[in-house]
């Protein structure tokens, strides 16, 4: 099960890859005395039991959310009391702030578009496409089978694959500051809503062939990835292989409703957790940070936050 994934590690410096191999086969040591594709062996990877075991990402305690709530308990109230001052509700903030919030998240990929021509390409949406939908009605399906119109027109000079890439920000997030508003002290987004917004975010763009003609079997659009990943330049972080996936990602989403039931930990570090939560798992074959970001603001938002 680690052979594919330490032959990815071959691109680093040797030292690098010669621990990040030792580190991938203490996690993975359980299967050390399985018969590969016997029943035992494929039950323990399709549960994802291994790797969740040795990160443990739902320990909010673990992972330093409890001790990071305890040290801005402070900062955790005026947060609060300035919300509850405020006399715009937050929800109609977070809808005015769209395409500065969309802009950051993919700035945050390397997209080198400026927040300006975010804003063109917000104003040519409202007055073709946003007003011809009430987003708020409209299920994250519906919106993931929505053609959303050309914009690259707008911007001649720049990357088509990254006017496309703002464009999907845009158009989800105002779906998702839209939904929010009515679905106040809910849980979040469902998962099968995870898949459609990162298909959404995906569709068009140069990641769209990562899907039907990248590594491993052929994913949908909104599906999680058929392979192993690494991250080039840090063997050190060692991702869940995709067999585990699936398990994960329904264990994230038990752990999300359970601590928002529970109300121990402020909303806006649930937020932090799941995101990092998410973002770790890295269940999509590409735009994972888009998605993890749209993640923690439908949160955030449902419980009455800016982002």
């Amino acid at each position: 099960m680690a052979t594919s994934l330490v032959r990815r590690m071959s691109s680093v410096s040797v030292p690098l890859a010669s621990e990040g191999q030792k580190l991938l086969a203490k996690i993975y040591a359980p299967f050390a005395n399985l018969k590969k594709d016997s029943p035992e062996y494929k039950e323990l990877a399709l549960s994802g039991r291994v790797w969740e075991e040795y990160h443990q990402p739902a320990d909010s305690q673990r992972q330093g959310y409890t001790r990071l709530q305890k040290e801005c308990i402070t900062l955790l109230h005026e947060i609060d009391s300035l919300k509850e001052s405020m006399k715009l509700p937050v929800i109609s903030v977070a809808k005015s702030l769209v395409v500065e919030y969309a802009h950051q998240s993919v700035q945050i990929e390397d997209n080198r578009l400026r927040l300006g021509d975010g804003g063109k390409i917000d104003d040519f949406l409202a007055s073709d496409f946003l007003k011809h939908y009430d987003l708020s009605s409209m299920s994250a399906g519906e919106l993931s089978q929505t053609d959303i119109p050309n914009v690259t027109f707008l911007l001649p000079a720049a990357e088509p694959t990254q006017v496309v890439e703002l464009r999907n920000h845009i158009v989800a997030s105002h779906w998702v500051a839209a939904t929010a508003s009515d679905r106040q002290g809910t849980a979040g987004l469902s998962e099968r809503e995870l898949h459609y917004l990162s298909a959404v975010t995906i569709k068009g763009t140069a990641s769209d062939v990562l899907y039907s003609h990248g590594w491993g079997n052929r994913v949908e659009l909104g599906g999680y990835r058929s392979t192993p990943i690494s991250v080039r330049g840090n063997p050190m972080r060692i991702f869940p292989y995709h067999d585990e996936v699936p398990a994960l990602m329904q264990r994230l989403f038990q752990w999300r409703d359970k601590v928002h039931n529970e109300k121990l930990l402020h909303p806006l570090i649930v937020a932090c957790q799941a995101t990092a939560y998410l973002s770790h798992i890295h269940p999509f074959p590409d735009g994972n940070g888009c998605v993890a970001r749209m993640f923690m603001q439908d949160y955030v938002l449902r419980q009455g936050y800016g982002r």
